[in-house]
């Protein structure tokens, strides 16, 4: 593989890993929440959101170039 075909699907790899998961992870910490208040605790949703947000910084350990 050349050099900017490696460097490129590295950036979208760590593009996608910052972006998507958190937005995630929140949207399911949301319904959570909401579930939550109507007397529904889902633990897992709230588990599932928090690894989400997590992944957030996996997508810094990609290296830019």
């Amino acid at each position: 593989m050349t050099e900017t075909g490696t460097s490129g699907w590295r950036r979208v790899l760590r593009l996608l890993l910052t972006a998507v998961p958190p937005l995630v992870g929140i949207v399911l910490i949301g319904q959570a929440v909401v579930a939550s208040i109507g007397g529904d605790i889902r633990r897992w949703e709230f588990i599932l959101g928090a690894v989400c947000l997590c992944l957030t910084f996996a997508g810094r350990l990609v290296p830019e170039e």
